[in-house]
């Protein structure tokens, strides 16, 4: 009887057998790897997120985050001064002239040698100032010499005898305290005893390079903010013990980036902001809104204010 021949096993069959071993631990792996998959997409689709620090919690102990009314959100340091309470809706802007309506706030320009001669008795007539605030001195910015402005005396007596209320102010350049008791000095032995209805105001500028004015010759180019804040302080004590009302000048981006102000917070605040409402989140007394008035008896552009709180 004839054997049959057995069929060898196929390839296929081969490679199973010789595989097996590792099949089922490769199938577990590989629902696992499912299983970790899912939970994944899970957790990063469903899961609740984790909840952001609150924006206050971002904000530097010495800072604070205002609503500027032409910068939107914004930091500013935190200073212990009171916070300005003027109401928006009261602001008219007249075109030429900004008012606020509140029935007691008041006009006025301030004044120096740059206006050249004024016709005061034009400028009262004109029923567009309340009162004046006149340049009296400066300080030069390289030499520092103190200088008077060569109209003081005549725009101090023709504003008062045009019945205008006055006030003054002095440009200092100190660059230490000695330095602004010195001009807080010099602007009262130039008034003598005369009287002012308005303050004597601290006027320190930053000093601008030009072209035949390099920085290395301005001798306040490198001063502090805060040091000029003590300076603007020492200068308004000064005058304040001889029984004149004094004010601290400065802007908007000074006060905000430059002046440590708590240490002028003793004295009103005299803002330049050149806008038709202002935007200082701090409390000021008197508001320099535009260098480019315009007022019959004088021949050149002016500055324009207003006293919130008339003195």
């Amino acid at each position: 009887m004839a054997t049959q021949k057995r069929r060898p096993p196929s390839r296929r069959a081969v490679l199973l057998r010789k595989y097996r071993k590792w099949l089922l631990p490769a199938a577990c792996a590989l629902v696992a790897l499912l299983i970790i998959g899912l939970s994944l997409f899970y957790i990063l689709r469903f899961a609740e997120p984790e909840p952001e620090p609150p924006a206050s919690s971002l904000i530097p102990e010495n800072m604070l985050q205002v609503e500027d009314i032409y910068e939107g959100t914004r930091l500013i340091p935190k200073f212990d001064l009171p916070v300005c309470q003027y109401e928006r809706e009261k602001f008219n802007d007249l075109g030429r002239f900004v008012r606020y309506e509140d029935g007691k706030a008041l006009m006025g320009i301030d004044v120096s040698e740059f206006q050249g001669d004024i016709d005061w008795a034009q400028v009262k007539a004109s029923e567009q100032v309340d009162f004046v605030i006149i340049r009296l001195g400066y300080r030069g910015m390289t030499q520092g010499l103190l200088v008077t402005d060569e109209c003081f005396e005549k725009n101090y007596q023709g504003a008062v005898d045009a019945g205008l209320p006055v006030g003054v102010y002095f440009f200092s350049q100190a660059i230490t305290e000695a330095e602004a008791e010195a001009e807080a000095d010099y602007a009262l032995s130039v008034l003598d005893g005369r009287g002012l209805d308005y303050p004597i105001a601290f006027d320190w500028e930053p000093p601008v390079p030009g072209e035949n004015l390099p920085a290395e010759d301005l001798r306040a180019y490198n001063a502090q903010g805060a040091d000029v804040a003590r300076f603007g302080a020492a200068f308004c004590k000064r005058v304040e013990e001889r029984g004149y009302k004094p004010c601290f000048y400065s802007n908007k981006n000074m006060i905000y980036k430059f002046f440590d102000m708590d240490a002028v917070k003793d004295y009103p605040i005299w803002l330049a902001e050149y806008q038709r409402e202002p935007s200082l989140y701090y409390n000021f007394r008197m508001w320099q809104y535009s260098d480019q008035g315009t007022i019959p008896g004088i021949s050149t552009a002016v500055d324009l204010n207003i006293c919130f709180e008339p003195y």
